[in-house]
């Protein structure tokens, strides 16, 4: 049997055309499932009629701030890596009439066993040390209230002017929202969904990077994210909702510093928690429209591949003719070349087959 048999390129095809239907399928639902609406990104023109954009240390806030002035981070322990040291001093320097609070290891757990006992068990069964990160800042949120910075996230602005929103949660890329940058009030309802439902997502999907994305991470954020806002639409004094985004121009990450003239922050990139998997989804988010077009051409060439199959023996082409092509005998000219009569069918599928002379 030869290496390319027709089975076999039928087997790969069929395989190939699955996936490629089932990678656009899920990659559609997702992306509807967690886009993001227009209404919801805060714009500087919005910004812009609450205040005047800082372009120094000093601002007079025209509305209330439902968000209390209070900057959280976390880390291992009290002593902070020296290449974010500088980051966090330059967001505590630019802000230093906001509360500092830094999160460590012991500390975080010292919290929830004391404020949140229920989730005690959840939180030291979780594998992976930034799933204990990812959830502490959800808890000290909804506790406090304040702005959780991760510490590769630096402060170009003081942040007052967004203070006045109740929630504000970053656009990422490809979908939905990130969870290194998070503003919010205290003992808001959105934060109350966000630790009850962990619990809920605690799953382990076998792998480190799906596993904290989906359990802990940005991933299970974007899809609070969904739920909020499906069980809390807008209002008319509030059509926007309480949950707005900070677009990219704002957020300053994944864009040029050019197209993002008023951002609040910078971003050092650190992913400290990426294990090899990580750098695998990215090389697929990266790339990943090269490989769909590419299995398409793939899927498309094997498709002509059984349509047209050379046959050894005779230099010739076997073509199977459509079902409509089928009338009986006579001759049939397809341009230059000359068919054989249709006659005596007596393949059960009534396929026919002419061979053209060369």
């Amino acid at each position: 049997m030869p290496f390319l048999s027709r089975r076999r390129v039928h087997i790969v095809l069929a395989l190939l055309g699955l996936f490629l239907l089932g990678t656009v399928l899920v990659l559609s639902a997702v992306s509807y499932y967690l886009a993001i609406p227009e209404i919801s990104y805060i714009l500087p023109d919005e910004l812009e009629s609450l205040y005047e954009l800082p372009s120094n240390d000093s601002q007079s806030p025209a509305t209330v701030e439902r968000i209390p002035r209070i900057l959280h981070q976390t880390w291992k322990s009290e002593t902070l890596p020296e290449r974010w040291q500088d980051v966090s001093d330059g967001c505590r320097e630019l802000m230093s009439d906001y509360q500092y609070m830094l999160w460590t290891d012991a500390s975080s757990r010292d919290f929830v066993a004391k404020e949140y006992p229920w989730f005690l068990d959840t939180y030291d069964g979780y594998p992976y040390a930034i799933q204990r990160a990812d959830a502490i800042r959800y808890f000290v949120l909804h506790h406090y209230g304040g702005v959780y910075l991760d510490l590769d996230i630096g402060c170009l602005r003081r942040v007052d002017p967004l203070l006045v929103y109740p929630i504000i949660l970053p656009r990422t890329i490809p979908v939905g929202v990130s969870n290194d940058l998070i503003f919010a009030e205290k003992g808001h309802p959105f934060m109350t969904q966000t630790i009850h439902n962990l619990v809920m997502f605690d799953h382990n999907w076998l792998i480190n990077y799906p596993t904290v994305m989906f359990s802990t991470g940005p991933m299970f954020l974007s899809a609070q994210f969904g739920l909020y806002t499906a069980s809390h639409p807008g209002t008319p004094e509030q059509p926007a909702g309480e949950v707005r985004i900070l677009p990219k121009s704002l957020y300053g990450k994944n864009v040029k510093p050019k197209d993002a003239p008023n951002a609040f922050f910078e971003h050092f990139y650190g992913s400290s928690w990426h294990a090899d998997d990580a750098a695998f989804i990215g090389f697929l988010g990266h790339w990943g429209k090269v490989l769909m077009w590419l299995g398409l051409a793939v899927l498309i060439v094997g498709l002509a591949f059984l349509i047209l199959k050379p046959q050894k023996a005779s230099g010739r082409y076997d073509i199977s003719l459509p079902r409509w092509m089928e009338r009986g005998s006579g001759r049939w000219h397809l341009y230059r070349w000359k068919a054989i009569p249709l006659t005596a069918v007596s393949s059960p599928t009534r396929s026919a087959h002419v061979v053209f002379d060369s």
